[in-house]
């Protein structure tokens, strides 16, 4: 009878371990999985903005470009001096430029660090719960 429990408790305790032993296995490799995908995401993320900053930077060629075609064709339509074409196609750039940062600075200095409506509510929150916990306690 010893035996028999002394076979079953080994069997038992072998079964305890191999489900162990599996349980390591499926966590490591649970890990490499989430290892894997976590490189695969990141890897398509730099393709995605190495593709935006390639397409920012011809964009950007190609208004410069547009912006020359309209210098000349100011010059070619108006027979006005070059320069003052250029000129003029100058001032409208940093005209709308500097109306563009006049707005963004009027909209950050609108930008609160902390939000005061969460952090309100929060402390009203906080002071109805020591409201609740003095009345239980009276």
């Amino acid at each position: 009878m010893q035996e028999t429990t002394r076979q079953s408790g080994f069997g038992l305790m072998s079964l305890v371990s191999g489900i162990l032993d599996d349980a390591r296995v499926l966590m490591r490799q649970e890990a490499q999985l989430l290892k894997d995908e976590v490189k695969l995401e990141l890897t398509k993320a730099g393709r995605a903005a190495s593709g935006f900053g390639m397409g920012a930077v011809l964009a950007g060629v190609g208004v410069l470009f547009l912006l020359l075609m309209l210098v000349h064709g100011l010059h070619e339509w108006f027979s006005w001096p070059l320069w003052m074409c250029y000129g003029l196609v100058g001032v409208a750039i940093a005209g709308t430029g500097i109306a563009l940062i006049l707005r963004a600075q009027a909209l950050a200095g609108s930008v609160r660090a902390t939000p005061r409506r969460s952090l309100q509510t929060m402390k009203e929150n906080v002071q109805w719960i020591k409201e609740r916990m003095m009345l239980k306690r009276t």
